[in-house]
């Protein structure tokens, strides 16, 4: 388990919205992203079973600053709060178990943050681990919780099976200090994988929170 490690440094982005008309005549605006997940994982086939379970809590922190009409996204910092990743692999009884080795976690990114009608929405990606740990004929990214947009292709939000991996606050948040918002899903893909002769069924799951708070400076 890692905890408080930092990770990026500040960048801007353009933010892809516009809002009507200054925000109560707010300059600029305090962000904070909080990502928590709790998972697990089987790949079967190959001649190997594999299960793994993992939890995982990160932090993104920046600011909206207003630039005439627009506004511009800064990354300020973003923090590895708890990770642990365990696999195992064999009979019950006789489990050869690993762990995620260091250096190896999770990264948050804040993509984007999209004006939608009375609503900001935020666009957000947690990845950066691949799975199996242990030898396999195939790898595959471990699915955490993501906010992939509106580009064509990217499905996660087709197998959420309960809530919704939408994460947006209203408008009127950026008015004055607002309250935390939370967002709450359950999301679930079997996927079969053919590598050679072997084919593998992939089974992954995970429960995710994420809270966002927006505070007017």
């Amino acid at each position: 388990m890692e905890k408080g490690s930092l990770k990026r440094p500040a960048v801007l982005l353009a933010a892809a919205w516009l809002l009507a008309g200054p925000a109560g005549g707010a300059v600029w605006w305090e962000v904070r992203l909080d990502v928590s997940v709790e998972g697990a994982y089987t790949v079967r086939g190959g001649g190997a079973a594999l299960a793994g379970n993992f939890s995982c809590r990160s932090r993104w922190e920046g600011r909206l600053e207003q630039d005439g009409d627009d506004f511009l996204l800064v990354h300020l910092k973003t923090e590895v709060l708890e990770w642990r990743l365990r696999e195992r692999s064999g009979p019950a009884g006789s489990d050869n178990v690993l762990e995620a080795p260091a250096g190896v976690q999770p990264d948050l990114a804040v993509n984007y943050v999209l004006k939608d009608g009375r609503e900001v929405e935020f666009v957000f990606d947690l990845d950066g681990v691949t799975i199996p740990l242990h030898a396999s004929p195939i790898s595959l990214p471990l699915e955490l919780p993501r906010v992939p947009g509106r580009a064509p292709g990217q499905d996660y939000g087709d197998f959420v099976r309960r809530g919704t991996s939408r994460v947006a606050i209203p408008e009127t948040d950026l008015l004055g200090r607002s309250p935390e918002r939370r967002f709450s899903w359950s999301w679930r893909r079997e996927k079969r994988l053919m590598k050679g002769p072997a084919v593998l069924d992939a089974i992954q799951s995970h429960t995710a929170e994420v809270r966002v708070s927006v505070t007017a400076r």
